[in-house]
């Protein structure tokens, strides 16, 4: 069968060998993927920016929420994604189907309990955000539609990770660029040809949503998943996948949410021009971020193949493999921001007052990219391979340190370049401490294996 020798090709090699270009080339296709995840957002904000000021500041204000919503979506990708790595490390391909599905099951409880509270939450943040009452409609109204048609994320990740963690990541790839291919197409075309306003945004994720579902649907039957399933039953290890893996990730993007903000919450005296620049500046490094987070994921899932496959001799290796993929590409994107902030910026709004404070931050941050890549490298690797809770407990001083030491800079200075600064000093605490717990919990994990699910 077709789909049978596709998903055999998947097989991870036996000796260990070769791990450099396998995870090289699975990164490429992550990166594609993170890219595209990435570059909707940034292209919706540079979109809005265009329609006019209102739109954006609506839209920046959004962001907070938005993450909470990535943190769902990470939580059930990952674990979803790491189910199907060691299900076929173990030659079980039959199980990756039906525990997507129990994923999904849990998925619709959770997404959508998650809606109702942030549509009846929706006024409260306007008004905690200290925006003009005028726009606290529009912003609600916009909050709520948008919420709803991003319940189509959960269905579309599932098929995604599930291509993913079989070794599939061009496919997956497929999914998420044709949909934001529509999202950003959709906003453009309904936000200059019609008054509309802000609200193309949510009718644009919802027709996002229904392609990239379509498209997820026909990958998976194409590359012969849906063929090869075993029964359609609840499968207990995907809650145990969900709360060993998915939950302590959920969380982190949480505090990264709150974190965010509450860092918008810092600048919100300083007027909306810094609060836009910086909004856009977190947009752009969620861009930035795609190598790390490709090349981790990439990394892990090998990592998990050769757990699931009782490999674990050669998971060290692979370690060290990806880090060093890291390294090299970050030392060249440090510079290169920190070069280029200026144009980086005019291309993220023509309105100079916000992009003179996006060059701003990347004038004082940039740099530091190079080291935060790295790390955040080390982060993805040690969520995907059983160490979540490790990698919450160390993002917690990290966004906490912005807030509470960057805050009380910021305002005790009356000015966003306080807060900038913490930013790049804790990137720089990061890469001294992240990586070297990463290569710990490895060490342990080989030492004392435990219990794969």
């Amino acid at each position: 069968m077709a789909g049978t020798d596709q998903l055999r090709a998947a097989e991870p090699l036996a000796d260990g060998t070769g791990r450099g270009g396998e995870i090289r080339r699975s990164a490429g296709s992550l990166a594609l993927s993170g890219a595209a995840g990435v570059i909707v957002p940034l292209a919706v904000m540079a979109i809005m920016g265009r329609i006019n000021g209102e739109v954006l500041y609506i839209r920046s204000v959004y962001m907070p929420l938005a993450f909470l919503y990535i943190s769902l979506q990470m939580g059930f990708d990952v674990s979803n994604q790491v189910a199907a790595a060691i299900s076929r490390g173990r030659g079980r391909v039959r199980d990756v189907v039906p525990v997507a599905l129990s994923m999904g099951r849990v998925g619709a409880v959770i997404w959508g309990a998650l809606t109702v509270l942030v549509m009846v939450s929706a006024p409260g943040l306007a008004s905690l955000m200290h925006m003009r009452p005028e726009l606290i409609g529009t912003f609600t109204a916009f909050v709520r539609w948008t919420c709803l048609a991003s319940m189509l994320f959960l269905p579309t990740t599932l098929c995604a990770s599930s291509l993913r963690g079989l070794g599939h990541a061009g496919s997956a790839a497929v999914i998420v660029v044709i949909g934001g291919s529509v999202e950003v197409g959709g906003v453009a075309l309904l936000g200059y040809g019609t008054d509309l306003g802000v609200y193309s945004l949510p009718i644009a994720i919802a027709a996002g949503g229904i392609v990239s579902l379509t498209v997820g649907l026909v990958q998976v039957h194409r590359r012969g998943v849906w063929k090869a399933r075993g029964p359609l039953v609840w499968r207990p290890e995907a809650t145990e996948q969900l709360t060993r893996t998915g939950l302590p990730l959920a969380m982190s993007f949480v505090v990264i949410g709150a974190s965010n903000f509450g860092l918008l919450w810092i600048l919100g005296p300083f007027g909306p021009d810094v609060v836009s620049g910086f909004a856009a500046a977190a947009t752009l490094e969620s861009l930035v971020l795609v190598p790390s987070t490709a090349i981790g994921s990439a990394t892990a899932i090998v990592m998990n193949r050769l757990r699931g496959a009782g490999r674990l001799d050669d998971v060290p290796r692979v370690l060290g493999s990806g880090m060093r993929h890291a390294v090299a590409v970050y030392a060249v994107i440090g510079l290169a921001l920190w070069l280029g902030r200026d144009g980086i910026a005019r291309l993220m709004t023509d309105d100079p007052r916000v992009a003179a404070e996006t060059a701003h931050f990347l004038s004082i941050v940039g740099l530091s990219y190079g080291c935060m890549g790295v790390t955040v490298t080390a982060v993805v690797l040690i969520e995907q391979i059983g160490g979540g809770v490790i990698a919450l407990v160390a993002n917690i001083p990290y966004f906490g340190g912005m807030f509470v030491i960057g805050g009380v800079i910021a305002r005790s200075q009356h000015e966003s370049a306080g807060l900038y600064g913490t930013i790049a000093a804790l990137n720089l605490l990061g890469i001294l401490t992240v990586p070297l717990i990463t290569w710990l919990f490895v060490r342990r994990m080989v030492r004392a294996p435990r219990e794969l699910t």
